[in-house]
């Protein structure tokens, strides 16, 4: 197995399932783990558990809610005041019981599950290249069983004439980097 020495790995959903695994294997090989998660406690917890586990003292636990945009803008600063990245591993997951929207107007599931992978790395990619090998890892998993799919249950919002519309820009829309 290669080691992880000297590097640095960022790993989204990283407090429990296959993103506390990896995060765990990643640890054992010497990673610089930077452990990411939606509540404080569970994050640290989690960190705790594979400093404790694995012998790694470099495991660190950072906040975010990935289905917030200004969450993930805000992890990105904090992990360019750390300095190096060589791995990104987008693995958190979002699967909310009904269809909600985010803050920013985003259907919630898409937000974390798209939005997120896609605009982190996007935030991150310079501090990926600058690593020389850089590295982005997207983990999907935990699909629900036993839901349906009904299209026509979707919410539309209607014009004056009762027609329906559908927007696409606007306020409400989602601002990309």
């Amino acid at each position: 197995m290669t080691q992880m020495n000297g590097r640095t790995v960022l790993v989204t959903g990283g407090t429990g399932g296959i993103g506390k695994e990896t995060a765990r294997g990643l640890a054992r090989l010497g990673a610089r783990l930077l452990l990411v998660g939606r509540d404080a406690a569970r994050a640290e917890a989690a960190a705790r558990e594979l400093r404790r586990d694995t012998g790694n003292d470099d495991v660190r636990a950072l906040t975010a809610d990935v289905t917030r945009q200004k969450d993930l803008r805000a992890l990105a600063r904090r992990v360019e005041e750390i300095g190096a990245l060589h791995v990104l591993l987008n693995n958190a997951g979002v699967s909310p019981p009904g269809r909600t929207l985010t803050e920013d107007g985003v259907e919630t599931t898409f937000a974390g599950n798209v939005v997120a992978p896609y605009l982190l790395t996007r935030l991150l990619l310079p501090l990926l290249r600058a690593s020389g090998r850089g590295r982005v890892v997207n983990i999907t998993g935990g699909v629900p069983r036993g839901g349906s799919i009904r299209p026509t249950s979707r919410p539309r919002s209607s014009s004056s004439d009762g027609s329906p519309t559908r927007s696409t820009t606007g306020p409400s829309s989602p601002s990309w980097p």
